[in-house]
């Protein structure tokens, strides 16, 4: 019930005209940009009410301390390391590296629009992004696991950190907090406007510069893929929209491997909320600049979007045939020709920046390697 009372707010009149995608596709298009225009003037990203100007010293000094690698323990990681502007602010990785060089039990998700997550992790663990940094940082397999304190006295003994953060926080010595609420300022700048997809809906480009394929991937993304049932428009998170007061967790049957042999063991929300249902449910990723961020999944399975469709066409794990009682129900067959799944797939590298925009400073304070060394 949820679920549908936050979403009729915003999309009935989507949802209704969806039911003519087969006559009149074009409907779709028409709404749903009305409802962009319509969620204009409210707050479209949930922390949008605490973001920072993008060219303020705070947001300056949180992407210093995103590309140096002075966090870490062995001072050879970066937030960055794991979250690369070239590739779509993960790794490319099917699963994170650990300080040992070892895998992560985790994909390393893209950050790309995180300010328009409500809780962060694949298990939604953390609620803030001020939380989330808490985790890397303070995990010995991830960046070494320094202490709060530890972490104060390196940046206090760099000269240029003590101005940089009198600067922002005032006459104080560095703090952890004050060093966290940076890096997630920065990270909420962390935003892809400027796609094919939202030119296109905010009308800064003619529908007919729009790839057939692509405008044919987005009637199916809003009707007969239902793709939408999840990645919510118009941020394509798990946020449910209308207010956009919670987050969603799904289960859909990822595999442990790429031919579906067995169910992936990951518990995901489940070990947070220790509720049967949760378990290997997984939040929905901010489709935002994904096709930059392969593999894709919590656990990196798939290294390709067509492989995802597929997945999804084939009715996630169960039309894999694995034993997944608790299921999502909207997750089934979809019963997408090979046409549409490449329309879809072109639609998804439509919501990727032309180019990413992210850059990295040309040094930091520390003076170690900018994003560290590996």
């Amino acid at each position: 019930m949820r679920r549908i009372a936050a979403w009729l707010p915003l999309y009935l009149f989507l949802a209704l005209i969806a039911l003519l995608l087969g006559s009149r596709p074009g409907l779709v298009r028409h709404a749903f940009r009305a409802a962009v225009e319509r969620a204009r003037g409210s707050a479209l990203a949930p922390d949008a009410r605490r973001a920072a100007r993008p060219d303020s010293s705070e947001v300056a000094l949180g992407r210093l301390l995103f590309f140096d690698p002075i966090l870490s323990a062995n001072k050879q990681r970066a937030c960055a390391s794991c979250h690369m502007p070239t590739r779509g602010l993960s790794d490319g990785r099917a699963l994170a590296l650990a300080v040992d060089r070892s895998n992560l039990p985790r994909n390393a998700p893209g950050l790309t629009n995180v300010s328009d997550q409500l809780a962060f992790f694949w298990d939604g663990r953390a609620i803030s992004l001020e939380d989330q940094i808490d985790g890397p940082v303070h995990a010995k397999r991830e960046m070494g696991g320094l202490k709060g304190r530890e972490i104060e006295a390196r940046l206090d003994s760099i000269a240029a950190y003590r101005a940089l953060f009198r600067e922002v926080y005032g006459e104080r010595s560095p703090r952890y907090a004050d060093a966290k609420r940076a890096i997630a300022a920065f990270e909420r700048t962390l935003r892809s406007t400027h796609s094919t997809a939202d030119r296109w809906w905010k009308g800064e480009i003619a529908e007919e510069s729009v790839p057939a394929e692509a405008r044919r991937g987005f009637d199916l993304f809003a009707g007969k893929a239902q793709c939408s049932r999840c990645h919510f428009l118009p941020l394509t998170t798990s946020v449910v929209p209308g207010a956009f007061a919670a987050q969603e967790f799904t289960v859909i049957g990822v595999p442990a491997d790429p031919l579906g042999h067995a169910l992936d063991p990951d518990p995901g929300r489940y070990a947070v909320t220790r509720d049967e249902a949760d378990r290997h449910a997984f939040k929905a990723p901010s489709l935002r600049n994904i096709a930059r961020s392969a593999p894709y999944m919590h656990n990196g399975v798939f290294q390709t979007l067509d492989q995802v469709v597929r997945f999804y066409n084939q009715g996630g794990g169960k039309g894999l045939g694995l034993d997944v009682p608790n299921q999502a129900p909207e997750v089934r067959p979809l019963h997408l020709t090979l046409a549409e799944e490449r329309a879809l797939v072109r639609f998804l590298e439509a919501l990727s920046d032309d180019p990413a925009t992210v850059e990295p400073p040309a040094h930091v304070p520390s003076g170690l390697p900018v994003g560290g060394r590996y």
